[in-house]
């Protein structure tokens, strides 16, 4: 069977994102997950990235075989690949990500080149509506990555949650993240550095795991309201490096409440400081129903039906009687799939066959309008804000607009 070589430019591939896109490609590619009129499409990654030794260190450890650290070279010899049809993958840390991609899209064609970019769109609403502007006047075909919902877990989640009838639901994330001062180095840079400071353009837990809103959005609909309660819990942490300390200004925790049009409450905690107590990791999603209830995670998931447990009944507590609940969950059995290579595949079919991703650039903003919102309510301790508060897409900001980051209202655990 004949074959179609696909380049595809990862921008920022020695990041870990970027190493992230390069195995789903190389995924994508073993598995020949891409057809296109029933020709097999084989992915050709290209990294690009600004320190030579860095993209050469990442060639032999990865298998990448082209590298460049110059846009235009890379465009070339993508172009030199399949003149007709390359991929832009931008996966560069949040803050900077507005700014590189005004200046990357001028140098691409729309007709050949999809666009496709990693999670948050931006650093706020408006730069993400800048980059929305620029894609969308020039007719770009774009996706934004929201992986979770390519999981196991969450997949299988979507297909009960009609069947369990949800009524309310509670997600729990977060993972010890130690503040490596005390030595133990397993607790030094679990995460980047930009997550603990707003100077590096991507801190702060509401921002960086906007997956929250997505998820959320995907399992109940539209939201009608929401409130949020942020705080800094950890102030000072070791740095990537193992030398310096940083000291932290954004919010590492945030209590969220959620109201759905369709009735549905999701509460949720969001924290990095966290310590796992699941049996599927650091996210923990609990969803009760009139039907049933189902407990899930990113890679397993049990299921509970209607009356198939014993009734917790006050005599019973009050006599010492102890019920096993958790020897009545059925667990669902489900096979590991890289997430970000079915994700990627999805977005290359529907650029290869000319479609509109349902997961683009605008829902990323949509997302991230919710994101500003999670902001102002928790600058004044959790006030609602409703739906119509909310600004999405096509709406743009004043031109005085400055997105809320708490600044100097953040309080800590020493407050």
């Amino acid at each position: 069977m004949s074959k179609i070589v696909l380049p595809v430019v990862i921008h920022g591939v020695t990041g870990r994102m970027g190493q992230i896109a390069l195995k789903a490609l190389q995924v994508i590619g073993k598995k020949e997950m891409v057809r296109l009129d029933g020709e097999i499409v084989d992915p050709v990654p290209i990294g690009l990235g600004r320190t030579k030794a860095k993209l050469e260190k990442i060639a032999s450890e990865k298998g990448l075989e082209h590298i460049f650290t110059d846009l235009e070279e890379a465009m070339d010899f993508a172009r030199k690949v399949n003149k007709k049809t390359q991929v832009y993958h931008n996966t560069l840390t949040t803050g900077i990500r507005k700014d590189a991609l005004l200046q990357v899209l001028p140098q691409l064609d729309p007709k050949e080149t999809g666009v496709y970019m990693e999670k948050p769109l931006a650093a706020n609403y408006a730069d993400g509506f800048e980059i929305v502007d620029a894609l969308e006047k020039r007719e770009f075909l774009h996706g934004v990555v929201h992986h979770m919902l390519a999981t196991p877990g969450v997949r299988k989640a979507l297909e009960l949650i009609p069947q369990i009838k949800p009524l309310h639901a509670q997600m729990l994330f977060g993972y010890e993240v130690g503040s490596g001062l005390n030595g133990n180095k397993e607790y030094s840079g679990q995460r980047p550095d930009f997550n603990w400071t707003l100077e590096k353009g991507g801190g702060g837990i509401i921002l960086d795991m906007c997956h929250e809103g997505y998820l959320s959005e995907a399992f109940f609909g539209k939201t009608a309201q929401l409130s949020s309660v942020a705080r800094l819990q950890v102030p000072r942490r070791m740095s990537t490096d193992g030398e310096t300390v940083i000291t932290c200004n954004v919010e590492d925790f945030n209590a969220l409440r959620r109201l759905h049009e369709g009735g549905v409450v999701n509460t949720s905690i969001w924290a990095w400081y966290r310590r796992v107590n699941s049996e599927f990791g650091p996210l923990e999603i609990t969803i009760d129903g009139e039907e049933g209830s189902i407990v899930f995670g990113l890679y397993g998931l049990k299921v509970q039906w209607k009356e198939t447990a014993p009734a917790n009944r006050w005599e019973r507590s009050v006599s010492g009687e102890k019920i096993k609940f958790r020897e009545h969950w059925q667990y669902v059995e489900m096979s590991y799939e890289d997430p970000f290579a079915l994700e990627l595949a999805d977005y290359l079919n529907c650029f290869l066959e000319g479609e509109k991703y349902a997961k683009d650039a605008i829902h990323a903003l949509n997302i991230l309008s919710e994101v500003e919102a999670q902001y102002e309510s928790a600058a004044e301790e959790g006030k609602p804000v409703g739906a119509s508060d909310i600004r999405y897409y096509p709406n743009p900001v004043s031109p005085d607009w400055q997105p809320e980051r708490l600044q100097g209202k953040l309080r800590t655990v020493e407050d």
